[in-house]
């Protein structure tokens, strides 16, 4: 899920008002939140205390029904982009009836136009205005809970525990004159672990086009909606909120029509399950997993020297994500012991994931056709939230098409720990070892990796990076790392630092909405001393208040392969129009040299709307490499083109339908970290790599039941010509709880 809302600064006070504890709403002689209505006491404290009805109030986007006159009422009074005052009031009701808890947000809105264009629930979050309702039922040590919903109703939900959380839950909107009105109901049952004295909560608002996040409790150090250290205290709620969790079953029946060359037609069923263990933890398989609804395009031609790294899309590891790789990286590249996009689809999975008390636990076995891919993670974290360690291990046991012999087993050990003291430092380090039964390693003091780094932070500003030593032959199996290669086409160690600096301006009045500022820079030697990979960067970004976005980058930067030190900047101009909205459009021109020869690339895309439910989106990349000699195969020129088109139309709030349509054409230049579709178009040896997809889906969702209807698939460079129909239901509890 994307969240624009970005890091804060650190204090403790709520702007210049003075909190109390233990107010209670609407008592007199209590304090009035300034903006307060006259005559009604709002509560400005450190906790909640909702109201228990007898009647539950209508959730139709308006306060008229009287129901609402008796909730709790607090106002936002912080807004994390200016740490200052909110600069537009915004006030929350809470109730509940024993079953549900039902909130409301009054959000006035003056300085700018009220933007709500997604009209499908689950796309595009925080690409519209909207108002957050952050839970955490069994405390700071407990699974979190966010509830989300644009002026218009088009709800988002995320849990720590689970990335498909997804139940049944309401929100209606309606945009009035001079803001716009929320109503919420939320049924307890769909959240775990909660007693009435453990309840903890937050509230914020975001703006889209200012990019205020107002909040009810921010501060200084406040890091956004899910920041647990200003959590506070909900009071009053009822025994019942899901003490006992449900199992769920999610069934799937899926048929297939498709040419012989895809596999032919057929049809499967599997089963995916989840069987609480206590409130916050639950055993977790998948039996005959299916993904052929994972639609997630991340094809691009982009150019880089190194390894490509993808989003994983697959439910079984979406699912337990939150639970693995904790750890901090500072001016650094990728280096994750997991990474499950690198496992093959499994036959079946099995997991355990959950909480106690400050201990964070999880554990899968993904087993596949002779191979099995195993992960475990545990994390302390204290109670400030301040403080954590963690251990990660990974392991592989099978035969792969990469190593030699019938068999192999891989073993990947991953420590980390941060020390950070919510004001403006921190420290961390990590350490990793990784052992073999092949000749994947064959000197062992070369298979460990090291780092230790830190950090000095303000309210717009940071200061930061680490000091690593990666050994030449720690490459975990099932991870990602970046790795220079020597002569023979080997990993090297690598060996040096990464700095980075950051400074946001954030003016008061004028054109623009933020100025920023940042530079980075690092540099690797190999085990012999060479320079193996060195980057300097500096970059400027302006973001008016109409959100046109310049950004303008410049430096080198240079990566050994096969044992030589090449080129491989990339200096880029940027312009986009809509920025951080579903409709941008931009324009970007890179240029550099680039191993062999200059490359130059352009990448253009816009998204328009079409009618109010319906986004097209087209986008034209091209990048163009000069080299300084001819090829063996004669040619001084390498051209790529990605070209693609989708449209979507939002049928309601829960039915959606997009068609695409994507060809890639041309070799990608030299070096190349990516692959790319290489299959010359029949007829034409000449036209190197064409590649064409076309895909469409339809999907429905409905309480307990969801249904595909898919041609192709987005996610693969090249669509398999077969048309898929998949019907899930849910039994038991709801999708992802």
């Amino acid at each position: 899920m994307i969240d624009q809302e970005r890091g804060g600064a650190h204090s403790l006070l709520y702007g210049a008002t003075t909190l109390h504890a233990g107010c209670r709403t609407g008592r007199a002689g209590y304090p009035r939140q300034r903006g307060a209505r006259a005559g009604r006491a709002i509560c400005l404290c450190f906790s909640i205390t909702v109201p228990t009805v007898a009647t539950a109030p209508v959730i139709d986007g308006t306060l008229t029904d009287r129901v609402w006159q008796s909730a709790a009422q607090v106002q936002f009074g912080y807004d994390r982009l200016t740490h200052g005052d909110s600069a537009e009031p915004t006030t929350a009701y809470l109730l509940t009836d024993g079953k549900f808890l039902y909130v409301a947000f009054d959000a006035k809105q003056t300085r700018t136009t009220v933007v709500a264009n997604q009209r499908n629930n689950n796309t595009g979050v925080d690409t519209d205005d909207e108002v957050k309702i952050a839970l955490w039922p069994s405390g700071k040590n407990g699974i979190s809970y966010n509830f989300i919903s644009t002026p218009i109703g088009t709800r988002y939900q995320y849990s720590t525990e689970n990335l498909s959380y997804e139940p049944t839950w309401n929100a209606a909107g309606r945009i009035v004159p001079g803001g716009y009105v929320i109503t919420m109901r939320i049924s307890l049952s769909i959240m775990r672990g909660g007693s009435p004295n453990t309840w903890l909560v937050n509230l914020t608002r975001f703006e889209i086009t200012t990019g205020a996040l107002y909040a009810w409790s921010g501060g200084q150090s406040f890091q956004g909606t899910t920041d647990q250290n200003f959590a506070r205290p909900l009071l009053g709620m009822p025994k019942t909120a899901a003490t006992r969790p449900q199992p769920r079953i999610g069934v799937y029946g899926l048929a297939s029509v498709a040419s012989p060359v895809a596999g032919g037609s057929t049809s499967r069923m599997g089963a995916d399950i989840s069987i609480p263990l206590t409130p916050n933890t639950s055993f977790i398989a998948a039996l005959h997993p299916d993904f052929s609804n994972v639609e997630q395009d991340q094809q691009t031609i982009a150019p880089t020297a190194y390894r490509r790294f993808f989003n994983e899309t697959r439910p079984f590891f979406t699912q337990g994500a939150n639970y693995y790789n904790n750890y901090e990286c500072d001016a650094c590249n990728a280096e994750v012991s997991l990474y499950t996009p690198a496992i093959p689809t499994p036959r079946n999975g099995y997991a355990i994931e959950g909480k106690q008390g400050p201990i964070t636990f999880a554990g899968f076995d993904a087993v596949g056709f002779n191979r099995s891919d195993a992960a475990q993670s545990v994390i302390f974290r204290n109670t400030p939230q301040n403080f954590y360690v963690s251990a990660q291990r990974v392991s592989v046991n099978g035969t792969s098409p990469f190593l030699p012999g019938p068999a192999f087993r891989d073993n990947t050990v991953q420590f980390a720990t941060k020390l950070d003291d919510l004001h403006h430092k921190f420290i961390y380090a990590n350490y990793g070892t990784e052992t073999a039964t092949t000749n994947w390693i064959t000197d062992p003091a070369q298979a460990h990796f090291a780092e230790i780094g830190g950090a000095f932070y303000g309210p717009n500003s940071f200061v930061g990076g680490g000091l690593r030593r990666i050994g030449g032959q720690y490459n975990p199996f099932d991870g990602f790392f970046t790795h220079a290669f020597d002569a023979g086409g080997n990993t090297t160690a690598m060996n040096g630092y990464g700095i980075y600096a950051q400074h946001i301006w954030i003016p008061n009045g004028g054109k623009f909405k933020s100025i920023n500022f940042n530079a980075f820079n690092d540099s690797y030697h190999a085990a012999g001393g060479a320079l193996a990979m060195m980057d300097l960067n500096i970059q400027l970004d302006l973001i008016t208040r109409n959100l046109w976005e310049f950004m303008q980058n410049t430096g080198s930067s240079y990566f050994m392969v096969g044992g030589q030190l090449v080129p491989v900047t990339q200096e880029s101009t940027r312009l986009i129009y809509h920025s951080g909205t579903s409709t941008p459009t931009s324009l970007i021109y890179a240029h550099g040299r680039f191993g062999p020869g200059r490359l130059d690339s352009w990448f253009r895309s816009t998204t328009m709307r079409v009618g109010p439910r319906g986004l097209l989106s087209l986008e034209a990349d091209d990048t163009r490499q000069y080299l300084d000699t001819p090829d063996t195969a004669g040619l001084s020129t390498y051209v790529q083109w990605l070209e693609r088109a989708s449209f979507t139309y939002q049928i309601d709030a829960d039915t959606s339908m997009a068609f695409g349509v994507r060809r890639f054409f041309g070799p990608p230049p030299i070096p190349n970290g990516g692959s790319t579709c290489t299959i010359p178009r029949a007829g034409d040896p000449g036209a190197l790599g064409f590649c064409p997809n076309i895909s469409f889906a339809f999907h429905r969702r409905l309480p307990h039941d969801e249904i595909y209807v898919i041609y192709g698939a987005a996610g693969q460079i090249i669509t398999s010509p077969q048309f898929l129909i998949k019907l899930i239901h849910y039994a038991g509890a709801e999708k992802g709880t």
